[in-house]
Order: C-alpha cells, then structure tokens, then sequence
C-alpha cells in the first residue's frame, strides 16, 4: 500500500471575478444566478407568509450538513469553512434558506392535503406545487 505524500502547491490567489467569467464563458453563470434568485425569493415569501427557523431546527441542520460531510468535530468544520473560503455566517444563512424553503414547500402542499395518499405522490405534489408558485413569482 502506497503512502500518501500529500505537498501543498503554490498558493495561487483567485479573484472572485475570474471565478465569475469562468462560469459565464462555460455557460455554468446563468443556472447558478437563476438558482440563487429562486431561493431568495422563497426565502422571502416563507418569512412573509410567517414562517421562521427556530435555532433548534437550525443546529440540526447544521448537525446533519456536518455528518454527511464527515465534519465530526468543530476544528473539522472550521478547517473545511476555511478551505472553501465560506464565512460561518454565510453557511448558517444557506442552512436558513434551505429550512425556510422546505416549510413554505410544505405549506404549498397544505392547500391539497386530500389528494395526498402516498409518500412519493405527496413528495411529488409538494415539488410540483413550489415549482407553480415560484415559476408565477418570477414571472
């Protein structure tokens, strides 16, 4: 079994920008924008129709998003915010939205809870009644 000899490069900085024209030039800038207005503006119309995250429901959040990726203690999650340059802040507003998101679903799914028998027809229902109302939203 070979051993792994892990060297660091050079540090080479990469401006946001440059990030930002490879996207575009790839054809990869237009989704990722068109994702992100979509989660804020369900974001916004959770917090508008009352909806709110507990800070309960957000550590557990957090909790799971630090399972999955194997971030078991806080100097872990800590040395994976750094390598991919994400603040703190700004993976707890991301855990926030993708919480706010899933309620405002499920209130969606409220008004035609009759027609709901099955787990997969309630899962697709529950998408397909978000997508109607973010698709009128954006329009």
């Amino acid at each position: 079994m070979a051993k792994s000899n892990k060297k660091q490069g050079p540090v080479i900085e990469v401006a946001v920008a440059e990030v930002v024209d490879y996207l575009r030039i790839t054809g990869d800038f237009a989704p990722a924008l068109a994702e992100v207005v979509k989660r804020k503006v369900t974001a916004e119309a959770a917090r508008k129709n009352g909806i709110s995250v507990t800070a309960a429901e957000l550590q557990k959040a957090a909790d799971g998003f630090r399972a999955v990726r194997d971030l078991l203690k806080a100097s872990d999650t800590e040395r994976w915010l750094k390598a991919n340059g994400i603040a703190l802040d700004a993976l707890e507003a991301y855990l926030e939205t993708n919480i706010l998101i899933s309620k405002f679903k499920d209130q969606l799914v409220k008004r035609g809870k009759k027609f709901l028998k099955s787990t997969a027809v309630a899962e697709t229902v529950r998408e397909l009644a978000y997508r109607e109302w973010l698709d009128a939203a954006l329009a």
